[in-house]
C-alpha cells in the first residue's frame, strides 16, 4: 500500500473571529471514499461524504439568503390575444421547508395580467421560472398557473 499522502485543509474565519477548519481526504487513501471533515468552534468535528457536504453546503447557503432574482416568463392568454413577457424580479428566496408552489403563487403571481383593458375577460395565466441563481437551480422549469 502506498504511504498516505497529506491531506488538504482549508480554514475561514466566521464573522465572530473564530476558525472553520475542512479538510478533505482525496488521495489520502487508495480506495476508500473521500471524507469531508469540519471541525467547529467547540472542537468538535464533523465528517461528510463529498455529496453529503455539498447538499449541506447548497442548504446552508438558501438558509442564509435574503432575496434572490429569478427570470420568469409569464404568458398571458385571453380569447383574442396572447401576451407573454420575460422579466428579472426580486422576490424573498424560497425556503427549503416551504411549499414551491405556494411561494410562487404568493410572490411571483402579481406580474400575470395585461391591466385593466383586460381585467373583465377570462383568461389562462402562467408563470414558469426560467433563471435561478445558484444555489436555487432547483427553482427553474417549475411553472404555474390558473383559469379566470
Amino acid at each position: 500500500m502506498p504511504a498516505p499522502h497529506a491531506s488538504p485543509v482549508t480554514t475561514t474565519a466566521t464573522r465572530s473571529g473564530a476558525r472553520v477548519v475542512v479538510t478533505r481526504t482525496d488521495e489520502v487513501r487508495d480506495g476508500v471514499e473521500p471524507i469531508v471533515a469540519v471541525m467547529v468552534d467547540d472542537g468538535q468535528i464533523m465528517a461528510f461524504t463529498p455529496t453529503t457536504a455539498a447538499h449541506l453546503s447548497g442548504m446552508l447557503a438558501r438558509a442564509a439568503t435574503d432575496t434572490i432574482t429569478v427570470q420568469i416568463l409569464v404568458t398571458n392568454t385571453y380569447p383574442d390575444a396572447t401576451f407573454t413577457h420575460i422579466l428579472d424580479v426580486t422576490v424573498p428566496a424560497h425556503r427549503d421547508d416551504e411549499e414551491r408552489f405556494d411561494w410562487m403563487f404568493d410572490h411571483l403571481w402579481e406580474y400575470v395580467g395585461e391591466g385593466p383593458e383586460y381585467a373583465n375577460t377570462p383568461a389562462a395565466y402562467e408563470v414558469e421560472i426560467i433563471s435561478a441563481p445558484s444555489p436555487f437551480e432547483h427553482l427553474i422549469g417549475l411553472k404555474v398557473d390558473s383559469y379566470g
